[in-house]
């Protein structure tokens, strides 16, 4: 199953490299930012023991290498292809946020049944595929709206924070 997830990372890159938007990367960057800083900050406050998610070790890569290659590599390879293709019309933004998610919860599914990814601390697969489709949608947001989304990603922090009971860190 090691294969698994350098074959997730190798595909993104070169779907990314042949359709995605890649001259033009700056124009994604701060999203490529935000998504990142975002998944930083939820590793830093959740720390080891209150993890909601976690990324399983596999063969050669321990938690801390795979955390750097999705935060790295990954995601800024999702980003980029996501907002290549993000459609100006209501009705067809709806359709690709919708296809997104389930693209995103196809992945994660992928890897849950692999056991790359485990949940904890009542976090479970179902909260996944909602978060799966929270993500697309703010990550639109962000590229539309930065400040807004930024504010909007903190309140949903929160929301995740009194709910499963996380405890913000001593240190």
């Amino acid at each position: 199953m090691f294969l698994l997830r350098v074959a997730l990372c190798l595909t993104l890159v070169l779907c990314c490299w042949k359709f995605g938007d890649v001259k033009n990367w700056r124009n994604y960057y701060p999203t490529i930012l935000y998504l990142v800083v975002n998944n930083l900050l939820y590793s830093y406050f959740v720390g080891e023991k209150n993890v909601l998610w976690k990324l399983e070790p596999d063969f050669l890569l321990n938690n801390s290498f795979s955390f750097l290659v999705q935060n790295f590599i990954n995601f800024p390879c999702i980003v980029i292809l996501f907002l290549t293709y993000l459609p100006k019309s209501p009705k067809k933004v709806i359709t690709y946020l919708l296809i997104s998610g389930f693209i995103l919860t196809g992945i994660e599914t992928i890897m849950f049944l692999a056991g790359k990814v485990s949940y904890h601390n009542g976090w479970n697969y179902w909260w996944s595929v909602a978060f799966n489709f929270l993500w697309a949608i703010m990550l639109r947001f962000h590229y539309l709206k930065p400040i807004p989304a930024w504010v909007v990603s903190f309140l949903f922090a929160a929301f995740f924070i009194i709910y499963f009971h996380v405890p913000l860190p001593k240190h």
